[in-house]
């Protein structure tokens, strides 16, 4: 299901909730917002559960479409299928070549059973091939995007970076290559290992960085090479695992996994959020020296300040598909600084002092008060509910 037919069926199921539930929704809910002296008056006449269940389902239903548009607009790594075979299989151990010792399967590694590493004596250079790997896709709009892998490098004498550390991608079985320096990647101590992720493909943000020799082509990448050097002889020893390409998709195909414990959890908070408040706003009356009864009544008049909830998620719903598409190691360098996620994280301030205000008049109605000691109480509950909201969600 795309983002825009799922985001199509959740308007259908509100329109569905709101012919079905017509009069209560026009005359309770939504007037709440456009009109909530008029509506609270009504409410404390007559309250009705069907209100607070009624506002209950919507926040389910558009929080359940905010949350599937992020994750559409969200992406995470995707590796290939049998990840790390490369360097764990003994059957993959004829491909690998290198200018030093053979090519062995050492226990020391990250992922798995096994990496692969390689040794020479006495030289200024040791690189490791892999080779026959197929033809492998990196165009990536319909290919791979990423080339990830864990490398060590280890020398006798010396601990820092090797200046030249080169990766290769064979394409046409040799009849060129692109070529990049990674160096940069690599840590500042020898016997460590590193972990490398490197983005492919003429989209790639780094792909100026590439050098193409020949004429290779990034949909038929048939072979690796890493390679390191110093200008000095050394005992050099290489070591690679966990090697593999990757795409890219949204965490959406992920979404409906989850739904059902995610709903759960939000219909347990809003719960816990509406039975909190009432409870902070009756001792906050009594604190006044007004009457009011602790029962049902009051519960449910509380019920429906919940209503500026639904223009909120509305809010973020408008506003995420202006949010760009990001990779999820990402997220926070560059959604949280965007002014549509900040202008939602904003607007949950502006929907506080609309509740604030829609309490004073909930309470105004609820015990026939002056405005004056309707909003005292008011942003006295508000300011006690955020404080204690604000202990347990740390």
């Amino acid at each position: 299901m795309t983002n825009g037919s799922f985001i199509k069926r959740v308007c259908e199921i509100i329109l569905t909730l709101s012919e079905k539930t017509e009069d209560l929704f026009a005359q309770c809910v939504l007037k709440t917002l456009y009109s909530p002296i008029k509506a609270f008056e009504e409410i404390v006449k007559k309250p009705d559960v069907k209100g607070p269940l009624l506002i209950l389902v919507l926040i389910l239903v558009l929080t359940t479409g905010s949350q599937y548009a992020s994750a559409s607009r969200i992406f995470d790594e995707e590796p290939m299928i049998n990840r790390d075979e490369w360097t764990e299989s003994i059957a993959w151990a004829p491909h690998w070549a290198s200018n030093g010792e053979e090519i062995k399967r050492d226990t020391d590694k990250v992922v798995g059973n096994y990496s692969v590493t390689s040794s020479i004596t006495n030289n200024t250079y040791i690189w490791m091939n892999l080779t026959e790997i197929g033809a492998v896709n990196c165009s990536r709009k319909s290919g791979y995007e990423r080339l990830s892998f864990w490398i060590k490098w280890k020398s006798q004498n010396q601990t820092f970076i090797p200046p030249n550390a080169t990766l290769r991608l064979f394409s046409n079985n040799g009849n060129g290559y692109f070529m990049l320096d990674f160096n940069h990647e690599l840590s500042n101590s020898s016997d460590e290992w590193n972990n490398i992720k490197i983005d492919l493909g003429p989209e790639s943000e780094n792909y100026e960085d590439w050098k193409h020799v020949g004429a290779p082509n990034w949909e038929k990448v048939t072979g690796i090479q890493f390679a390191l050097a110093w200008a000095v002889p050394e005992n050099l020893t290489m070591r690679i695992d966990d090697l593999y390409f990757a795409k890219f998709l949204p965490i959406a195909r992920y979404f409906f996994s989850g739904l059902y414990g995610s709903l759960t959890m939000s219909a347990i908070n809003f719960l816990i959020s509406w039975g909190v408040y009432g409870i902070i706003i009756f001792l906050v009356i009594k604190m006044f020296g007004e009457k009011v009864e602790f029962g049902k009544k009051l519960f449910l008049v509380v019920g429906y300040l919940f209503s500026v909830r639904i223009v909120h998620i509305l809010v973020a719903v408008a506003l995420i598909p202006t949010l760009p598409e990001i990779r999820l190691e990402n997220l926070a360098q560059i959604w949280y600084s965007t002014l549509s996620y900040q202008a939602i994280g904003y607007f949950s301030l502006v929907t506080d002092v609309w509740m604030a205000l829609l309490c004073a008049i909930a309470v105004r109605s609820l015990c026939t008060l002056k405005w004056g000691k309707a909003i005292s109480i008011s942003v006295l509950a508000s300011v006690i509910n955020f404080i204690l909201i604000s202990f347990m969600t740390i």
